[in-house]
C-alpha cells in the first residue's frame, strides 16, 4: 500500500473512505476529460484506495470464513491458489475497466490475497529453509496458514509423507531450462505405491544474486545446482572469476551469504523473498539465462487404499496422468508402448528415461499423458501397456497446470 500520509484511520474510516473512490469513479466515468487534481487531493485519493483496500480485503476475508463454516472442507485436493475460472473473471474485470495494472499484475496480486485470507490448515513438508523456491510453491497451494515442516533434503519431504508425519508434500520435478529433478523422479519411483502425486505448481522463477559485497568483488558464488546451471551464463558473463559452490537450497545459500562480510565475497543466488528474510541486499536481479524460467513441482500425500477418501482428484477434461514403467525384455517393447498411446489418441507431455535402480543398464520410463486414470479411454490403454511392460504403476492423475500459477518474491 502506498506510504502517503501520517493520519492514522479511525475505527470504521474504510466505510467512507469507500463511498468517497466510488463518488470518483462515477465523476471519472461521466468526464471525458481528466481533471486536474493539486497534490494534497491526489495524497488523499491514494490514502482513501488504500482504506478501501483494508476494509473490502477482511470483508472477504471474512466472507471466504463463514463459506468454508457454512460448508466444511470443499471435496478434492485442498488449494489456496484460485481456479482459473476465477482468474479469468478477475482478468476480464481487469480489461473492462481498463486501468494500467497489466493482467499478469492482476493475478499475481490476487492469488497472493487468495493465499493470506486461506482456511486451509494442513502439515505440509518441503524443501528448506524458509524463502526457497519450495517453500513459496507450498504456500501458493496451501496458503499461509498451514503448518509448514523445513526438510533438508528432498528425501527427507518423502519420509515425512511416507511415515504420516506431514499431510501432504512438496518437492520439485522439472525446470524448464535444466529438465528434470532426478533425485524426485527416483524417489517417486522407489516409493513402493506408498505416495501418489496429486497436484502440481508450477512457478515462474526470478534468481537474484545476494551479497553484502559489491559486484566486482564477488569471489564466491553458492546455490542449488538448479538454480546455478539456469544462471550459469550471466556468472561466467558477470563475475567471472568467482567460484562456484553447490548447497542443498537457495534459500540455505542466502544464509551463508548472509552470514558473511563484505569482505569475504560471498554471494548467493537466490530469491527477492531470501533476500528480504536474511536481510542481504540484492546486488543484480533477474539474473536467470531465459526470460521464460519455469519450475514444476509436485505435490504428494501418502496412499491409503483401506480408507475411502472424498479427497481424491477426480476428471476435470484437463487433466494429466503421470506413469512410471519398465518396459518388457525385448526388441521393439517402447515401440509398443508408444504406438498403444497413439493408437488410442492419447498426447504425451513428456518422456524420460532414468536408470534402473535394481539392474546395470537397464532403464524405467516417467511418462506424462494428458487425460485422467478415471476416463474410459486412459483405462483402456493402461490395460494394453500391462502386456508391453514388465512393471506400471499411475503416480497419479490431477488438473493440467498450464501456465505458472504464481511468480516467485
Amino acid at each position: 500500500m502506498a506510504d502517503t500520509g501520517q493520519q492514522k484511520p479511525l475505527p470504521g474510516a474504510g466505510y467512507p473512505a469507500l463511498l468517497r473512490v466510488m463518488g470518483r469513479m462515477s465523476v471519472s466515468l461521466s468526464t471525458a476529460a481528466q481533471v486536474s487534481r493539486e497534490e494534497e487531493e491526489l495524497v488523499q485519493i491514494l490514502n482513501d484506495c488504500d482504506d478501501a483496500l483494508v476494509l473490502l480485503l477482511n470483508e472477504r476475508a471474512k466472507a471466504l470464513e463463514a463459506l468454508w463454516k457454512a460448508r466444511g472442507p470443499e471435496e478434492g485436493i485442498p488449494s489456496a491458489a484460485l481456479s482459473e475460472a476465477s482468474l479469468e473473471r478477475l482478468k476480464a474485470t481487469n480489461e473492462a475497466v481498463g486501468g494500467p495494472l497489466p493482467d499478469g499484475s492482476i493475478r499475481n496480486i490476487f492469488q497472493e490475497v487468495s493465499k493470506m485470507c486461506s482456511q486451509l490448515r494442513h502439515s505440509v513438508s518441503y524443501l528448506g529453509p524458509p524463502a526457497t523456491f519450495s517453500h513459496q510453491a507450498a504456500r501458493t497451494r496451501f496458503g499461509v496458514n498451514s503448518c509448514y515442516v523445513q526438510c533438508d533434503r528432498i528425501s527427507d519431504i518423502f519420509y515425512h509423507v511416507e511415515k504420516g508425519t506431514t499431510d501432504y508434500g512438496v518437492a520439485p520435478v522439472e525446470n524448464s531450462t535444466e529438465g528434470a529433478v532426478t533425485q524426485t523422479l527416483d524417489l517417486l519411483a522407489n516409493s513402493d505405491e506408498v505416495v501418489q502425486v496429486v497436484a502440481e505448481v508450477c512457478l515462474d522463477i526470478q534468481h537474484n544474486l545476494l551479497s553484502h559485497a559489491d559486484l566486482h568483488r564477488i569471489q564466491r558464488v553458492y546455490s542449488h545446482p538448479q538454480a546455478l546451471a539456469q544462471c550459469r551464463q550471466w556468472l561466467q558473463t558477470n563475475v567471472p572469476g568467482a567460484t562456484i559452490h553447490s548447497e542443498a537450497s537457495t534459500a540455505r545459500a542466502a544464509q551463508i551469504a548472509s552470514q558473511a562480510s563484505a569482505e569475504e565475497g560471498i554471494a548467493a543466488v537466490s530469491s527477492t523473498l531470501a533476500s528480504e528474510l536474511y536481510s542481504i541486499p540484492i546486488r543484480a536481479a533477474s539474473i536467470q539465462d531465459l526470460t521464460s524460467n519455469m519450475t514444476r513441482f509436485v505435490v504428494i500425500r501418502k496412499q491409503n487404499p483401506d480408507v475411502p477418501d472424498k479427497h481424491k482428484t477426480s476428471p476435470t477434461g484437463d487433466d494429466k496422468t503421470m506413469l512410471v514403467l519398465n518396459t518388457a525384455d525385448r526388441v521393439g517393447a517402447l515401440h509398443d508402448v508408444l504406438n498403444t498411446l497413439q493408437n488410442k489418441k492419447i498426447n504425451l507431455s513428456r518422456i524420460e528415461s532414468r536408470p534402473c535402480k535394481a539392474k546395470a543398464w537397464e532403464y524405467i520410463f516417467f511418462v506424462d499423458m494428458h487425460g485422467h486414470r478415471e476416463e474410459p479411454h486412459i483405462q483402456a490403454a493402461l490395460e494394453e501397456l500391462k502386456t508391453h511392460c514388465s512393471h506400471i504403476r499411475v503416480l497419479g492423475s490431477f488438473p493440467f497446470v498450464r501456465a505458472a500459477t504464481a511468480k516467485t518474491a
